[in-house]
């Protein structure tokens, strides 16, 4: 046994694990693309300093000094790309991550779940009985609340 939460606008019904994800999923694609973009910007911007190094300090925010780099004050090494690189990469797989969450999220209802609820057969009388304490308690507080009403108009 199954049970989905539907959400309704108008009269169209939507599954909210669906509705969710598909919000999910739009948002984390559009977090993912950017990265991409930003993994693209920073190899542009490698190039370029490699070409002219004047511009590291523009596009990276550090210099790099001639006690760092006796023989070639201003040569960009390999270990500068791959540390500039970093973060963009890290960023991408992180929002990876998170749109292959959405998608998870999004097909909730083709997956199973190892969750089982059993439905106990109760007999007959032993409903009626159930039903028969339930009515004589609402009457009890019915009662109850008829005569504390009395007394407060009093």
């Amino acid at each position: 046994m199954r049970r989905m939460l539907w959400f309704k606008i108008g009269d169209t019904k939507l599954h909210l694990l669906k509705l969710a994800g598909s919000f999910l999923i739009v948002t984390f694609m559009l977090k993912v693309m950017q990265a991409a973009y930003n993994i693209f910007l920073t190899m542009e911007k490698v190039r370029a300093a490699e070409v002219n190094p004047t511009l590291i300090p523009q596009f990276f925010g550090w210099t790099m000094s001639a006690t760092a780099y006796p023989s070639s004050p201003t040569a960009f090494s390999l270990q500068d790309i791959i540390g500039v690189l970093l973060t963009p990469t890290a960023d991408f797989m992180l929002w990876l991550g998170f749109l292959v969450i959405a998608l998870m999220v999004y097909q909730a209802g083709k997956f199973v779940f190892p969750i089982e609820e059993y439905e106990h057969n109760v007999p007959e009388r032993h409903k009626q009985a159930i039903i028969e304490a339930v009515r004589a308690h609402r009457e009890k507080l019915a009662r109850e609340a008829a005569a504390a009403k009395k007394s407060y108009r009093r």
